[in-house]
C-alpha cells in the first residue's frame, strides 16, 4: 500500500474518531453500493473488501483490493458528490468505520497538513490505477499476478522474505486481474514449476524474488 495512503488513513481517523460509525460486516455483505447516498469515506480495521464495478449486464470488475487500515471511497469527498460511484463487499469478515462526510470536511478546511497529506494520497490512488490499467491492458496473466503479489509485499514487515498471503478469495482475485479462474490456476503452477513461487497454503505464498526478472515485477 502507499504510504501516503495509509499516512492520510491514520491522522484523519484520529481527528474524527470521536465521530466515527463503527460497523461489522460479514462476508458477502455490502458496505454500500453504487449509487447509495454518500456518507462519507470508510477505513477498513480488520478483513479485506473489494471495490467492484458492475456493468447493466450484470458482469462485475473488480477494481480494487482494499487492505486494513485503509480508506476508502474518499474520492467523493473532492469530486462533491452525493452517492458512492462504485460497490465496496467485504471478501472477509470486517470491521470498519465510517467517517461522517461533514466531520471530513470540516478537518481538511481546517487543516492545511492534512489537506497537503490527502493530496499526496489522491496522487499515489492515480498511480496505483495507472499501474492497475497498464496490467489489465498490457501485462500476460503471470505479469498481472507477480506485480499484484509484489505489491502485496511493498511496505511489510519481512518484505524480503516473500512471504505474502492474498487475503481475498482466488476467485475475486481472478475478477481483480481481469482473468478467468483457469487462468489464474495454471499461471500459479507455471510460477510455481519455474521456482519463482511456492504454495504455503491456498491462500500464503512465498514469492523467490531473486529468480523474478525486474521487468516482471517493475511498470
Amino acid at each position: 500500500m502507499d504510504a501516503q495512503i495509509l499516512t492520510f488513513s491514520r491522522q484523519l481517523f484520529q481527528r474524527v474518531r470521536l465521530h466515527a460509525l463503527s460497523k461489522t460486516c460479514s462476508k458477502g455483505v455490502y458496505v454500500f453500493r453504487e449509487g447509495d447516498a454518500y456518507a462519507g469515506p470508510w477505513i477498513l480495521h480488520k478483513g479485506a473488501v473489494v471495490l467492484v464495478k458492475s456493468s447493466i449486464s450484470g458482469r462485475e470488475q473488480i477494481i480494487r483490493q482494499v487492505e486494513p487500515d485503509e480508506i476508502f471511497a474518499e474520492v467523493p469527498l473532492f469530486k462533491n458528490i452525493g452517492w458512492y460511484p462504485i460497490n465496496a463487499r467485504c471478501a472477509t469478515k470486517c470491521e470498519l468505520h465510517l467517517l461522517p462526510v461533514e466531520k471530513v470536511r470540516q478537518c481538511l478546511k481546517s487543516d492545511p497538513k492534512l489537506a497537503w497529506t490527502a493530496a499526496c494520497s489522491l496522487a499515489g490512488r492515480i498511480a496505483d490505477f495507472r499501474d492497475a490499467f497498464f496490467d489489465l491492458t498490457l501485462a500476460d496473466t503471470q505479469k498481472r499476478l507477480v506485480r499484484y503479489l509484489v505489491r502485496r509485499l511493498q511496505g511489510r514487515p519481512n518484505a524480503s522474505l516473500g512471504v505474502v498471503r492474498l487475503g481475498i478469495s482466488h476467485q475475486d482475485l481472478a475478477l481483480l486481474l481481469g482473468i478467468r479462474p483457469e487462468s489464474l490456476s495454471r499461471a500459479l503452477t507455471e510460477l510455481e514449476r519455474s521456482g519463482k513461487l511456492r504454495r504455503l497454503s491456498r491462500q500464503t505464498f512465498q514469492l523467490f524474488l531473486k529468480k523474478i526478472p525486474r521487468e516482471e515485477m517493475e511498470w
